[in-house]
């Protein structure tokens, strides 16, 4: 059985007009999400990006030949480069070269030990042999 449109109106009891006005909804749709943006700080990262948006257009509309006749792209790159070489510097561990110092002695002790144990056991090899 199909119910009219007012019988429908009349049962959930809403005025004709809010059937199709949505505005109440959406109005606190819109309102959850602006507070769900405020509190999870979601605008400090849409300010971020705007602001890397920004530095993007900027450097697009950058005259790049000017800086480089000015040779400002050279002392940027040697900047750069001497930037890379610090960084490199806090990777490698500050104490490379007397852990390998230290590897290489305890490799030259266990050389001098295995060469003293072969020895050893070379001549009671001989003893024995001489023995026989």
């Amino acid at each position: 059985m199909m119910a009219s449109i007012s019988t429908v109106v009349r049962d959930i009891t809403l005025v004709g007009e809010h059937i199709f006005d949505h505005a109440q909804v959406v109005r606190a749709e819109i309102d959850r999400f602006v507070d769900r943006f405020e509190r999870n700080e979601r605008h400090r990262e849409f300010d971020g990006i705007l602001r890397a948006s920004h530095a993007l257009v900027e450097s697009s509309e950058t005259p790049v030949e000017g800086l480089f006749y000015m040779g400002k792209m050279q002392t940027m790159t040697e900047s750069v480069d001497e930037i890379t070489k610090k960084i490199q510097a806090l990777v490698e561990p500050k104490h490379q070269k007397e852990h390998e110092e230290y590897l290489e002695k305890v490799r030259e002790e266990q050389k001098k030990y295995v060469d003293a144990c072969r020895e050893q056991a070379m001549n009671k090899m001989r003893s024995m042999a001489a023995n026989r």
